[in-house]
């Protein structure tokens, strides 16, 4: 918007330029020619933001390739924050389901990665538990309930 109010400022000078300029030259021959070279002038006024957009236009493979670069970083962030997302729901998942069964846990740690075909795959996932005697109820539960082959292992201090 402070560029339209900008152009609007310089052809209103422009116009008021060319006008005094006129009333200054003294009429006859020469006349007619200042006439054809203030409207050129105002002319080249009105049409500036026109040569603006068509050099901007003429470089459209820099804006093209800024424009994908951004859509890529907007990618990568939107994989990165799915996949820390989906680990996230994936331990709150894995924490009630032993809450509820009432196998008391130390840590669990979900690892996913994307694949080559784009989607995100679990590449791990590991319980530890308090006690020893949880670890194979913990591995029958989460496999039952959830479907995952987890790594358990117990911690006992």
């Amino acid at each position: 918007m402070r560029g339209v109010e900008m152009w609007a400022a310089a052809v209103c000078l422009t116009v008021l330029a060319a006008a005094l300029l006129r009333m200054v030259c003294p009429e006859g021959g020469f006349s007619r020619l200042l006439r054809i070279i203030l409207g050129a002038f105002v002319l080249c006024a009105l049409l500036q933001p026109l040569g603006e957009l068509v050099q901007s236009l003429s470089r459209p493979e820099q804006s093209y390739d800024d424009a994908m670069e951004q859509a890529e970083d907007f990618t990568s962030q939107a994989e990165d924050r799915s996949g820390a997302l989906m680990e996230s729901s994936l331990e709150s998942l894995i924490r009630t389901e032993l809450v509820q069964e009432g196998i008391p846990f130390e840590k669990i740690a979900v690892s996913m990665d994307t694949s080559e075909e784009d989607r995100i795959v679990i590449r791990q996932i590991q319980v530890t538990v308090s006690q020893s005697q949880d670890v194979e109820r913990a591995e029958a539960l989460l496999r039952e309930s959830l479907g995952l082959e987890t790594e358990v292992t117990a911690n006992e201090t």
